[in-house]
């Protein structure tokens, strides 16, 4: 009588290859640049529209300093 058994390798886990290691963290940096960048497009589109618009989504007023009475 012939037994076979199978035994699973460590390949069968998903290990990071070195290749994505390495590029990794520029892969990180590339998406941080975007994300900032979509930000300050974002912020420039909010800020080009009329104060009405601004204040009706409450974005903030340029001039911060508060008003005394």
């Amino acid at each position: 009588m012939t037994m076979i058994t199978y035994q699973e390798s460590d390949r069968s886990q998903s290990r990071p290859s070195s290749f994505a290691s390495l590029i990794r963290p520029a892969l990180d940096a590339v998406i941080r640049l975007r994300d900032q960048w979509r930000r300050r497009q974002t912020e420039r589109m909010l800020e080009g529209l009329p104060a009405e618009i601004r204040k009706d989504i409450g974005w903030p007023t340029t001039n911060a300093a508060p008003h005394r009475r």
